[in-house]
């Protein structure tokens, strides 16, 4: 079973990420890890017994906290709880926290809010970009204004580099919702030698996965962003799928910044960012 990892710091703004987790298990086999990571206050007792005790006593306090948070979040919502857990961790640096304890553990996702409050959780805001640059696990961003509805079409917006394996994990993804694909890419002119119609029926024969091709000429008085967002308003997908790497590519030519980094503070839907393979 997939694992998924869901960071909350307990704000308002943290249910979103939490939200739409519980919503894709609900259409989805995954189990769902609910995370807080927390500051410890030590106390300035020299006896090391004492300091040991005091941070486990704190531990226990912030999952029981964790756990009242979750539950409650899922009565709201009306739903049945499925396979999940709870996990706290005290780390000075949560970001740091959030990336060891995914890699360590074998999660196939991360999942987290792009806003939130307080000073502990720094990855949700204006730090998330440094969480989808530097996670190999795939993260899902789920805007903080996100509102519970069923995922029924995903669109994957694509620079066709390693077109074939990329779409393999995107189709993945989508069979196991249940749902369809809608494939987009905005070139500069020259770029595309063969029709739409042609490459929709190829690409269709290949992914049956995939629904709706949209080839758009990119546009360089309206920039990226606001093409992008011009499309999800026409298209409703439930979650759009990115492929983010380190190096410049297509999106960085395009935009002139990281498109993942970017990306998650315009998209007004949920947002998956892969790793691209080197």
């Amino acid at each position: 079973m997939k694992k998924i990892l869901v960071t909350t710091d307990f704000s308002v703004a943290s249910k979103a990420g939490m939200r739409f987790a519980i919503q894709l298990a609900s259409q989805m086999e995954v189990e769902l890890v609910f995370f807080n990571c927390f500051h410890a206050l030590i106390p300035s007792s020299i006896h090391q017994e004492h300091i040991k005790n005091s941070l486990h006593a704190q531990s226990q306090d912030h999952l029981k906290k964790l756990e009242h948070f979750v539950s409650k979040l899922y009565r709201s919502m009306y739903v049945q709880a499925g396979a999940h857990g709870c996990v706290v961790v005290e780390h000075l640096n949560p970001e740091q926290a959030i990336l060891e304890y995914a890699h360590a553990n074998g999660f196939q996702f991360i999942c987290m809010s792009t806003r939130g409050a307080g000073s502990i959780l720094k990855i949700i805001g204006t730090h998330t970009g440094n969480v989808l640059q530097r996670s190999s696990v795939p993260v899902m961003v789920i805007p903080h204004s996100y509102r519970v509805r069923p995922i029924q079409k995903v669109l994957y917006a694509s620079d066709l580099e390693n077109f074939d394996s990329e779409m393999d994990i995107v189709s993945a993804f989508s069979d196991h919702l249940k749902v369809k694909t809608d494939l987009a890419h905005f070139y500069f002119p020259g770029k595309i030698n063969l029709s739409r119609e042609h490459l929709k029926q190829m690409w269709q024969q290949k992914y049956p996965q995939m629904d709706q091709l949209y080839l758009e000429q990119y546009n360089l008085d309206k920039g990226f962003p606001a093409q992008l967002d011009q499309l999800i308003q026409k298209t409703r997908p439930s979650i759009v799928i990115f492929f983010s790497h380190a190096k410049k590519t297509w999106f960085d030519k395009i935009f002139g910044t990281s498109r993942a980094a970017s990306m998650s503070f315009v998209t007004k839907v949920p947002m998956l960012v892969y790793r691209k393979k080197q």
